[in-house]
């Protein structure tokens, strides 16, 4: 993590441009000429709000989630696959481990040219736990649609998830499609109108996490975490 980051203030209207520009100029020589744009536009900020965000949720829900990663812009050299160096998107997450692509879940907020995403979710659940997630509705579908009632119920929350093709099992229309997922996912994504949000965003960030805070609780009881 960085040091001596400033309190989050906004992303430049410019971010988009410079995106834009590495999207179409994916090569060392560009960046290393725009460096400072890139800390300036989205390194600096990310960060920022990356440290705002953790603080925030650190106050309000001590030793939840103590864990906080922000990525890099450069890819793993290992796993180019015929890319650039370099990825069009920042990200960070916040949880028991830090990292994203985990069975454990973590909260989450990213940034590209074009839009913000901010949830939570839990990644790469293997099969026991996904068994032990509809076992846990079985005993007790009454808790879960508690929780989930509420953000069914948000029109800027969506599932980022796929159900089964063949059905694990009917517990009914409430809880159906959360039975039947292959992972758990929740967010919101917000598009760019027309210029990149400023500091607003840490309260809209924020909303997003209290939001999902019940569900992100739910999911460690079940020992995913």
């Amino acid at each position: 993590m960085q040091k001596n980051i400033p309190p989050f203030e906004g992303f430049p209207a410019d971010l988009p441009d410079f995106l834009w520009g590495l999207g179409f100029n994916n090569e060392r020589p560009w960046f290393n000429a725009h460096r400072e744009d890139f800390e300036r536009c989205l390194n600096t900020p990310i960060h920022a709000l990356a440290e705002d965000v953790k603080a925030a949720m650190d106050h309000r829900h001590p030793g939840l989630a103590p864990a906080l990663h922000v990525s890099r812009i450069w890819r793993d050299a290992r796993r180019l696959f015929g890319r650039g160096p370099f990825k069009e998107h920042m990200w960070f997450s916040l949880g028991v481990s830090g990292e994203i692509y985990t069975p454990t879940p973590q909260f989450w907020f990213g940034i590209d040219a074009k839009s913000w995403e901010a949830g939570m979710g839990c990644w790469n659940m293997s099969g026991d736990m996904l068994a032990l997630w509809r076992r846990s509705i079985d005993l007790a579908p009454q808790r879960l649609e508690a929780i989930v009632r509420p953000l069914e119920r948000r029109q800027d929350l969506g599932r980022y998830w796929q159900v089964y093709k063949k059905p694990k099992g009917d517990p009914g229309p409430a809880l159906y499609d959360w039975y039947n997922a292959r992972s758990v996912e929740l967010g919101k994504t917000v598009w760019f109108d027309p210029a990149p949000p400023g500091k607003e965003l840490l309260e809209q960030v924020l909303d997003v996490y209290e939001a999902l805070t019940p569900l992100y609780r739910y999911l460690l009881e079940l020992g995913t975490g």
